[in-house]
């Protein structure tokens, strides 16, 4: 069992997330708002934490099927292998991604990601909860072609992590580069509600897939970044939702069970009478609740033990016990709510927050206690001081 390099780039993450706040701020462009911020960050945390247990079941039965039915006997350890395992892995992300768009079952479940108007780092880690439920189906070709699943585990990462760094609007055209790589700018477009850029640049390492299947764009109008029928919410639990229960909803009304189930699988948009797009650039745009202004420092600090938290969960989730990996995603996602709810103003969020910095606060007074580890019995030390500091804080701000 070894650390997952997923969790273990979370530092670096954060780290390139500040330096882009910054060389923005420098060069006079506002790319981030603390409020979208946060409702991409608790996509993400929440989609690693239900990771932790959907990669366990995904990952058994791609093993399973390698073990059963793998066709080839390929070396692992072989640097070819690895190369197979990253095109192919890149090529059925390709086929992944454009199911995700063009069907509305996928959709319901991938919108999550595209729902920012803003487009920075922050939003590469806005990530959907519920379609690793099904991404694992496209990879399992590999695994009938016998590619071992280390391989796959490692390639599916690499292919993650490459994605991070073309979620930003500083950095331009990149040369020659771009007629074989995703880039900033080809990422760009695939983010964009502009007609020219709806369901184009599905790529995630080779932008050559798009080149050959016709789905290919160049950015050449200014983009318009977020989703036709936008959400207005920061919370991450209707973010996720939302889009799957308007689905069911939908092909619910519909008369006759061939429109029930044709809504489920037809393209986004699809009524009996034919494909209808919504009024661009939507007049609900510009969702932007902020009852913390002036306030916004209390969430920023708290993004500090709130990111280790995540990082350790995430990197350490084959070598940890449960009850920790439990108690971990606890924090994160009881915290990541909390930030929701005062961000919006929700009155239950007003006691939920003093709540948690003293459940917070006390377990991790108990668990400094129970730590052999110095070096964990100071972090818990900290944060047990941390909370309760914060509790002061909220107490007098109230």
């Amino acid at each position: 069992m070894d650390l997952n390099p997923i969790g273990l780039a979370v530092p670096a993450f954060f780290g390139l997330m500040a330096i882009e706040y910054v060389w923005a701020r420098l060069t006079g462009r506002k790319l981030f708002r603390l409020n979208d911020t946060v409702g991409d960050l608790t996509c993400g945390m929440g989609d690693q934490m239900i990771g932790l247990v959907v990669g366990v079941l995904t990952l058994g039965i791609y093993t399973s099927v390698y073990t059963r039915f793998g066709w080839l006997e390929m070396d692992a350890t072989a640097p070819l292998t690895w190369a197979f395992g990253l095109v192919g892995v890149d090529f059925f992300y390709y086929c992944f991604h454009r199911f995700s768009h063009r069907v509305n079952v996928g959709w319901s479940t991938h919108v999550v990601h595209h729902q920012s108007e803003e487009y920075n780092l922050a939003v590469a880690l806005r990530q959907p909860w519920f379609s690793q439920f099904h991404t694992w189906l496209f990879y399992i070709p590999l695994a009938v072609l016998g590619l071992p699943p280390e391989v796959w585990v490692g390639s599916y990462a690499v292919n993650l992590l490459y994605q991070f760094w073309i979620h930003t609007q500083l950095i331009g055209k990149l040369g020659p580069l771009e007629w074989v790589m995703n880039t900033p700018s080809h990422h760009r477009v695939h983010h964009g509600t502009n007609a020219a850029y709806i369901d184009k640049n599905y790529a995630g390492i080779f932008i050559v897939w798009d080149r050959l299947f016709g789905t290919f764009e160049l950015e050449e109008e200014a983009v318009v970044y977020g989703i036709l029928k936008p959400i207005r919410t920061w919370n991450p639990v209707v973010a996720n939702v939302a889009p799957i229960s308007q689905l069911v909803m939908a092909a619910a009304g519909q008369s006759g069970i061939k429109n029930k189930l044709t809504m489920l699988i037809a393209e986004p948009g699809w009524t009996p009478e034919g494909v209808q797009r919504p009024e661009f650039p939507s007049p609900l745009r510009g969702y932007d609740a902020d009852a913390l202004r002036g306030g916004g420092g209390y969430v920023v600090a708290h993004l500090l033990p709130v990111g280790i938290a995540t990082g350790l969960v995430v990197a350490h989730s084959e070598l940890w016990p449960s009850s920790w990996l439990g108690l971990g995603a606890g924090y994160i996602l009881w915290t990541g709510l909390n930030w929701a709810g005062l961000l919006e103003g929700r009155r239950w969020a007003r006691w939920s927050e003093p709540v948690r910095l003293v459940a917070v606060g006390a377990g991790s007074g108990w668990l400094a206690m129970n730590q052999s580890n110095d070096l964990a019995a100071s972090a818990f030390v900290g944060l047990a001081v941390f909370s309760v500091l914060s509790l002061v804080w909220r107490a007098r701000k109230d």
